[in-house]
């Protein structure tokens, strides 16, 4: 069977979806791919023009930098492979621009962007407290980059999967009920005066009811099926770096064989 995702549950912030027919490596590499791989915009560097807080350059700049910013791929490049040669130019980077004085809470939505459309992705997160007398004027600038460098372009902040199991319960069953309080997930159900799977993506293999069952009428055998929760950082919509990670997965596994024809 090809592989499928079937999506159970979707928000602006986060999916459920199960992957099916895939192997655990291919599994886990799509996991992998969307923490590590599928590029975001984050500050990278940041000048300081006059800071009066009470909070050292380095503090703030460190905030700024974890603060996800909305990207467009289609905007920026790769300073790596960007015309510039990495030095930096509207092709690779953006600026956020600052200046105020307290008394005065610095949101995130205060910076000022040189592109409309590219800001950071939650506007209410607090940065610092200015008071009286107290000034911050600064330039960040952002760039593309991938989670392998630095947790600040991970465009995920939760990316995690299970195993889905096959639950079978056999004639053998003798409707003791051990297994239902055994079980810590709320897994089975008594009704119709039977043992029922009541929702087999709760469980998560403990095999505690298999166990307790002294019938040995239950079997807990692993698919090839995979249940992901996936909560987004706000940088990127969660179908974009679904997307992204399966292009970066292809286009790496096309390379493996080019290597292996070559050496061949």
């Amino acid at each position: 069977m090809k592989p499928k995702i079937e999506i159970l549950e979707e928000s602006n912030f986060k999916i459920k979806f199960i992957l099916k027919s895939v192997s655990p490596a291919l599994a886990n590499s799509f996991r992998r791919a969307m923490k590590a791989h599928v590029p975001t915009l984050a500050v990278d560097y940041v000048d300081f023009y006059v800071n009066s807080s009470y909070l050292y350059d380095e503090i703030i700049a460190h905030r700024l930098g974890m603060l996800p910013i909305k990207t467009d791929l289609e905007k920026f490049n790769m300073q790596s492979e960007c015309v510039c040669g990495g030095e930096g130019c509207p092709n690779c980077q953006i600026s956020f621009r600052l200046n105020v004085e307290g008394p005065k809470v610095v949101y995130s939505g205060d910076f000022i962007s040189d592109d409309p459309d590219i800001v950071f992705a939650i506007d209410n997160i607090p940065v610092l407290e200015l008071f009286e007398g107290q000034q911050l004027m600064l330039e960040a600038v952002a760039r593309l980059g991938t989670g392998r460098e630095h947790a600040k372009f991970q465009p995920v902040s939760v990316c995690a999967y299970k195993i889905i199991p096959e639950i079978t319960i056999t004639d053998d069953c003798n409707k003791c009920k051990d297994c239902i309080e055994a079980c810590p997930r709320d897994v089975f159900e008594f009704e119709d005066n039977r043992i029922k799977v009541k929702d087999v993506l709760k469980c998560s293999l403990c095999m505690e009811c298999v166990k307790v069952c002294e019938q040995n009428a239950l079997r807990v055998e692993e698919t090839d099926s995979y249940l992901f929760t996936v909560e987004a950082t706000g940088a990127l919509p969660l179908r974009v770096v679904m997307r992204k990670a399966l292009e970066i997965l292809k286009n790496k596994a096309e390379e493996m064989n080019r290597i292996i024809e070559e050496i061949q």
